[in-house]
């Protein structure tokens, strides 16, 4: 838990289906990163939007590029 707000910024956004998104944000868990999850909904098109402390946004893209990859090879 944060204790001071910091600014949050977006580093995945995603459509349709929340899996991905959960997966992306279990694996920012996994290495200690807090994440929110933002949804918008608009008429019939659902917006997923993964976002962390803008102090930790360059490590969360390099774990969830690492994590891509490993899906990528299986």
């Amino acid at each position: 838990m944060m204790l001071f707000r910091d600014r949050m910024v977006q580093i995945h956004q995603s459509y349709g289906e929340p899996r991905v998104i959960y997966s992306l944000r279990n694996q920012l868990e996994r290495n200690h990163i807090e994440s929110r999850l933002r949804v918008k909904r608009k008429k019939h098109l659902t917006t997923y939007q993964l976002l962390v402390p803008s102090q930790d946004a360059q490590k969360a893209v390099e774990i969830l590029d690492c994590y891509k990859k490993e899906l990528e090879k299986a």
